[in-house]
């Protein structure tokens, strides 16, 4: 017998060969995986990736969560690649995470949800998406002034999530507004 040795350390995650099977240079053997960092392989849509750059952080929750998971169980990664190249049949571009996994807690080809981190703005005043009205030129929202007594302001709005939108100019922190409801008093 001769020993078979690794150029890495890692995991085998595949064999090839028996005990007793005849080998020679060109036929795999074995194949050793590091797993402690691995690639999250992210399909974006075409328009989505105008506000994407290398570097930023991604947010990856697998599907298959143990004992259900939770919040705070979401893989942080940071962008590594962006494809040059649209896929044909899917018009989705592919982008390329690396994210750290020493305890071995991802696996390999598991589908999941992954957020981009576009900007972060700690002071953002954002409001739900129902409080937004379209006038015709402009997106306003009502600001209550006294509880009979509500006002009209034009904003320009940011980024969006499926739940709220940042509003940079027209909502000071802290102003209350209309939400439910908000398209009577348009």
């Amino acid at each position: 017998l001769i020993p078979v040795t690794a150029p890495i350390d890692g995991v085998v995650i595949s064999r090839e060969v028996v005990a007793g099977e005849v080998v020679d240079v060109s036929k795999t053997m074995f194949v050793v995986a590091d797993v402690s960092r691995m690639w999250v392989m992210l399909d974006l849509r075409l328009e989505d990736v105008t506000s994407l750059a290398l570097g930023q952080t991604v947010r990856f929750r697998s599907d298959f969560r143990p004992n259900g998971g939770g919040l705070d169980d979401a893989a942080v990664c940071t962008v590594a690649w962006i494809s040059t190249a649209v896929d044909e049949k899917t018009r989705t571009v592919r982008v390329r995470a690396e994210v750290e996994n020493p305890d071995g807690r991802l696996r390999a080809h598991t589908f999941g949800t992954a957020s981009v981190l576009i900007r972060e703005a700690p002071q953002a005043v954002a409001v739900p998406n129902e409080a937004i009205q379209w006038e015709g030129c402009c997106h306003v929202v009502f600001v209550r002034l006294t509880d009979e007594v509500f006002q009209t302001r034009k904003v320009r709005l940011c980024a969006s999530s499926a739940t709220h939108t940042e509003v940079l100019v027209g909502v000071l922190p802290g102003e209350v507004i209309v939400t439910t409801g908000s398209h009577v008093l348009k």
